[in-house]
């Protein structure tokens, strides 16, 4: 019976053909009454010829978890050039730019931070979601105004058929997501996630001097509904928060954090023929807040940011035209300052709290002009109110030119230009509240990129293998760097323009991978090289510096594999030059203060960061309808320990300077999860 089956299977596939094999996990045939069911093992990465990365969100479950949690903007992080900055920053540092340059959304609605747990992970719950959608070029014209990169989270878009839904128990947090169609034309689906950390993890919640306690929270829900085959509405709601404390013994402080996002939106797709046309009115808010209570001082360091908004969008053949319209409510970094040194601390005119409003147009065409050799052309005009009223204009061409050399082999050249209204500044870039979002002024121009790039995407081996490269140079211009720091605040009069430099950079780099996307072990093996160089008219940094988040080299590599009927196993591995720091060349005491005088702006590095992580999933039952089982995961099983950043401690009269690390060396965890 088996070579019969085997010779069944053969017939059927051949049958079919390649085509059908290449777009379905599951084939399924009937031949004289017996049901012949070939299931293919595919990668959970794929790369169109645009560069858009495509990831399935199905498919996280095969790699390690995080504490018991699949991350999407952790895995993200494994992709060429997307530098790994270390496991205190969500965000994402694409062809060398700064996390604020990119988009990170749910279906096209900004969230303006997804950071949580220090940036250790994102806010994004991966099983709510169908795909995740990566694409790096600014230039795009649907793209938004930033320099970097769009990643978007996509909601699911079909009509499911009965309930179904997943529930995963872990070591810090537990969630689950429950899909259910409402009738045969509208369906809807709830996720949850919440985090008890502190009943856990509570020993491990402290490092030296200091003791952290932690909370968070997660909610999603998407309503679909389908008219009929032309029309389709989708609404999604987005609510999370962040709750941290910390008490430093060796500075005798008190800290308190709160953070969260809020997000809802409704669109409507209509699509006929040769032509779609879609609306979405939407609204996302960020806010964040930051108590220190120091021995002689009190500060409250407030901010947020809410937009409303309308996108529209149209397309016809070949041909690409929308509109953004965008209310900014802004409420910047407005210090409450205390205690001990509080007169005249703050600028009392400084304007903290306004509205703008920006407006983006943009249309572009895709025009055949040989058999192998096509271009896009698109041009984007924008216009912006900003704080003080003004309004500024742009206009930013793209041009790519896409050469097809066969079906499966495409080489592309594209220059790209954008600006960008709004920006992200700060203490640190770990999505703390120490972080705020301000808007260009008279004072702080929009921000500016022009780049150029040149990529190839390959299929190898009957597309058992994609292969992909690219080299890309950029220039920025207008680039904000925050010089100021809490201290500052407390004893120094404050202005947040004082407090920001502006400046230009240059980013360059090479970016090579090859992906495995079928069989029973799917993956990939990546390397990148990039310099994100930075220089500032200012006395303070006369020299050009590296970034802080700029990792020369970097190889990133992922395994997924199905062993038997009951088990699969993931593995991810990272290593990187170490980030650049600024060190410091004295120290002072005066007055029971430790004071430092710090050297050439980034011109020390880290030790190289190595981490490799493991994860096995055992399944208990696993059909069509039912699977549960245990997932096994290993964070750092090398137990390598990777320098995050130096700090200057004073404590009891005595002071030290050395690297900080993160909190556990190697941490294990253990989850259940059950889908239905």
């Amino acid at each position: 019976m088996g070579i019969v089956k085997n010779i069944l299977i053969t017939t059927l596939l051949t049958a079919v053909g390649q085509t059908a094999l290449a777009q379905n996990d599951t084939l399924q045939g009937r031949l004289d009454n017996v049901v012949v069911v070939g299931h293919r093992y595919s990668s959970a990465v794929r790369i169109s010829n645009d560069g858009t990365t495509r990831w399935d969100m199905r498919q996280m479950t095969d790699l390690p978890k995080i504490l018991g949690n699949a991350d999407p903007m952790h895995y993200t992080q494994l992709l060429p050039g997307i530098q790994t900055n270390g496991e205190y920053d969500a965000g994402m540092h694409v062809q060398g730019c700064e996390s604020q340059h990119n988009v990170l959304s749910i279906d096209g609605v900004p969230l303006y931070n997804v950071a949580h747990m220090l940036g250790f992970f994102s806010v994004f719950n991966a099983s709510h979601f169908s795909n995740m959608l990566l694409r790096r070029n600014p230039g795009a014209t649907a793209s938004q105004n930033r320099l970097g990169a769009e990643l978007t989270m996509m909601p699911i878009d079909t009509i499911m058929t009965h309930v179904s839904g997943e529930i995963s128990v872990g070591p810090m947090s537990s969630q689950g997501t429950l899909r259910m169609p409402l009738n045969k034309n509208s369906a809807l689906v709830v996720s949850a996630r919440n985090a008890y950390l502190n009943l856990l993890y509570g020993p491990l919640l402290k490092t030296d001097d200091q003791k952290f306690g932690y909370s968070f929270g997660d909610y999603n829900a998407t309503w679909l509904w389908k008219g009929d085959e032309y029309n389709t509405v989708v609404a999604n709601g987005y609510f999370g928060f962040d709750r941290l404390t910390m008490d430093d013994t060796s500075l005798n402080s008190k800290s308190k954090l709160k953070w969260g996002n809020y997000m809802g939106s409704i669109k409507w797709i209509h699509e006929q023929d040769n032509w779609l046309t879609s609306h979405a009115l939407y609204t996302t808010a960020y806010h964040n807040k930051l108590d220190v209570t120091l021995e002689a001082a009190n500060a409250v360091l407030p901010s947020r940011i809410s937009d409303y908004g309308y996108k529209g969008k149209f397309e016809y053949k070949l041909f690409k035209a929308g509109a953004d319209i965008i209310i900014h409510d802004l409420n910047t970094q407005k210090p409450e300052i205390s205690g001990f040194h509080n007169k005249n601390v703050i600028d009392v005119t400084q304007k903290t709290k306004y509205t703008t409003n920006e407006y983006t147009f943009y249309a572009s065409q895709t025009i055949p002009l040989t058999e192998h050799l096509t271009t896009i052309l698109g041009l984007r005009g924008s216009a912006y109110n900003d704080m003080d009223g003004h309004l500024t204009a742009a206009v930013d061409p793209s041009v790519a030119l896409s050469y097809t050399f066969t079906d499966r082999c495409v080489m592309t050249l594209r220059y790209d230009q954008a600006h960008q209204y709004l920006f992200q500044t700060g203490f640190s870039n770990m999505g703390l509240p120490t972080e705020f979002w301000s808007s260009t002024s008279k004072d702080i121009p929009a921000q500016r990129s022009r780049g150029v790039s040149l990529g190839l995407e390959s299929d190898l081996f009957r597309s058992y293998y994609h292969i992909s490269a690219e080299l890309y140079y950029k220039k920025l211009t207008n680039q904000v760097e925050y010089t100021d720091n809490l201290l500052d605040m407390l004893y120094t009069t404050y202005n947040l323009n004082d407090a920001l430099l502006v400046g230009r950079g240059t980013n360059y780099g090479l970016n090579v991978m090859i992906n495995k996307t079928r069989g029973r072990l799917t993956g990939w093996v990546s390397y990148s090289y990039g310099r994100a160089l930075r220089r500032f008219s200012s006395p303070q940094y006369p020299d050009e510096y590296p970034s802080s988040h700029e990792r020369i080299h970097e190889i990133d590599a992922v395994a997924s594999m199905k062993v038997g009927k009951r088990w699969s196993l993931g593995g991810t591995f990272v290593a990187a030059s170490g980030t650049p720091f600024t060190a410091p060349q004295a120290f002072y005491v005066i007055n029971g203060r430790l004071l430092s005088e710090y050297g050439q702006r980034n011109a020390n590095r880290l030790k190289p960061y190595v981490r490799l992580d493991l994860s096995a999933n055992y399944y208990f039952k696993k059909s069509k309808d039912r699977e549960s089982g245990i997932n096994i995961s290993v964070y750092n099983v090398l137990m390598h320990s990777n320098d995050l950043f130096y700090r200057l401690k004073f404590y009891e009269n005595k002071f030290g300077y050395r690297p900080f690390r993160f909190f556990g060396k190697m941490l294990p965890s253990i989850n259940y999860f059950y889908k239905f």
